[in-house]
């Protein structure tokens, strides 16, 4: 597996509880004693996907409106102040060539992009700082984790999916990785591609042997998900609710 895509081996997995799949019903136009009656078969989902490449900010974490807004509270920044922030960096945050963007390549350091946070709105560095009370350390859906330990019992490969900055690959490696959550990590900043570029999706199959339709992918940016349609990847539009997109990936895999 190439090097800028931190991996994690789960074994042993664990076995103390598993998450069955649901039983089929016994037909109720016949009745037959216990004893005759054949044991509950095991539902399954033909051609199942391999693998789960699921988003993380918004997706696996609370809602990224939410993140902002606890980061600012610890930050004892008032909502005034982070409207404020974010209106004085609208224009740089859009746009393929923006410097948040860049970042999200790789093609600039970290520190460079939070300097330049600070010259447009001074104080705003520090909502993008991991080693702080930063938007980064946002609570994850306690809904999203126990899937996600639904599937690792499953066998499922599971692959955070995520644009991001280099500097946070630690901390994701600490919370996901160490803890046997998920298999791997695909950070945009390390291997020089973000969604919904299509060279991001490629990276991710290719890395793991995939082909678009072996993989499930999943992310709360509508943009992200007609992309990777478009190559022929199965997606989920995951919204503020997971109720739903939970149904659909536990559907998918047959858990």
């Amino acid at each position: 597996m190439p090097g800028w895509i931190i991996a994690a081996t789960i074994d042993p997995r664990p076995t103390a509880h598993v998450f069955g799949p649901s039983l089929r019903p016994v037909s109720d136009d016949v009745t037959t004693p216990a004893s005759d009656q054949d044991p509950p078969q095991e539902e399954t989902v033909e051609n199942p996907p391999e693998a789960l490449l699921i988003d993380w900010a918004g997706t696996i974490t609370v809602p990224m409106r939410q993140m902002m807004s606890l980061a600012a509270d610890e930050l004892g920044f008032s909502k005034e102040d982070v409207a404020k922030a974010f209106g004085g960096l609208a224009e740089y945050m859009a746009g393929d060539n923006s410097i948040f963007h860049q970042a999200e390549r790789g093609e600039i350091d970290d520190d460079v992009l939070r300097d330049f946070i600070e010259e447009k709105a001074p104080g705003a560095g520090r909502l993008f700082d991991p080693t702080g009370p930063s938007f980064f350390n946002a609570p994850d859906r306690p809904e999203m984790i126990e899937l996600l330990q639904e599937l690792r019992v499953a066998d499922v490969t599971v692959v955070i999916a995520t644009n991001n900055f280099a500097s946070i690959q630690d901390l994701l490696a600490r919370r996901y990785l160490d803890s046997g959550l998920v298999s791997a990590i695909v950070n945009s900043a390390l291997v020089g591609e973000r969604k919904p570029d299509a060279a991001f999706f490629e990276v991710c199959l290719d890395a793991f042997e995939l082909e678009p339709a072996e993989a499930l992918f999943v992310d709360d940016m509508s943009h992200n998900v007609e992309a990777a349609e478009a190559l022929g990847i199965p997606s989920l539009l995951a919204g503020s609710d997971s109720a739903d997109t939970i149904a659909a990936i536990r559907t998918a895999f047959g858990i």
